[in-house]
């Protein structure tokens, strides 16, 4: 097994549940990163809950449960966590609130409740819309942002690289409209403690009691260093040497591969 520990501590003795970052740590480039699967079936028998997190903004936790079971990855819908669904729970945690939406098709029906149609709206959420994306859509967002509403972002992703190439992300339209009305976002996806907390509330345990496994230092484990868990940095996916020696934010351990995390927290 590849180990490096960085900050070993205590906390591990009192793991209950690990939150797996999933592409890049369980899968890549549409395949299952060798034993993903094996591995997940340890540390169910290990007794630890399992979350899934991921910062995908357009696709329900069904789609992506369907998604992972077709390359032989055992994960249920309810512990699937994604910047979506975080979404979902702030709002649910705000009765009440009206919405101006910016989302997927696919992802619309889930926040129809809280959209607010017509009239004065409370927050505008901004997630996936590359569907719908106009002048028109967008600078109803930003006049509904003027007149108070703050800026709910599912995540704030630069770009993404898909099989014809770059692709502006999410943040990409959030910025325009932080930059055109002067306001800061909140952003509900990877890396912000909102995220991590309400996953954490999820499996009902306190930062003490979780991991978190991924493959980026600057989301996976820049998030667990927000709540104060423990964390591991796997070399799959994204993860590349340099950018973890340039980086200041450092995982408490780093492995080869998701196939040494059983071993790991034995």
């Amino acid at each position: 097994m590849g180990l490096e520990a960085r900050n070993v501590t205590p906390k591990q003795q009192h793991i209950k549940a690990i939150l797996l970052d999933l592409d890049g740590t369980l899968y890549f480039k549409g395949a299952q990163i060798p034993y993903a699967a094996r591995s997940l079936i340890e540390l169910r028998e290990m007794g630890f809950q399992l979350r899934f997190l991921t910062n995908t903004d357009s696709k329900t936790t069904e789609t992506l449960r369907r998604e992972t079971a077709a390359i032989g990855l055992a994960v249920g819908e309810a512990e699937i966590f994604s910047a979506a669904t975080a979404a979902l729970r702030f709002l649910q945690g705000h009765p009440g609130k009206r919405c101006f939406c910016l989302l997927s098709k696919e992802l619309a029906p889930e926040f129809a409740p809280f959209h607010a149609g017509e009239g004065a709206v409370d927050y505008v959420l901004v997630g996936d819309f590359r569907e719908s994306v106009s002048y028109d859509v967008l600078n109803t967002a930003f006049r509904h942002v003027m007149a108070g509403a703050e800026i709910i972002a599912l995540q704030k992703g630069r770009h993404f690289v898909s099989s014809e190439g770059y692709n502006l992300d999410t943040g990409a339209f959030v910025q325009s409209l932080e930059y055109g009305s002067g306001k800061t976002a909140k952003v509900l996806g990877k890396p912000s403690a909102d995220f991590f907390r309400l996953a954490m509330r999820d499996v009902g345990c306190s930062p003490d009691e979780v991991v978190v496994v991924g493959d980026d230092v600057t989301t996976d484990i820049a998030g667990a260093q927000a709540i104060g868990a423990l964390s591991v940095l796997v070399r799959t996916g994204k993860y590349s040497d340099e950018v973890l020696e340039r980086s200041p934010i450092k995982p408490d351990y780093v492995v080869d591969a998701i196939a040494d995390v059983p071993q790991l927290l034995a």
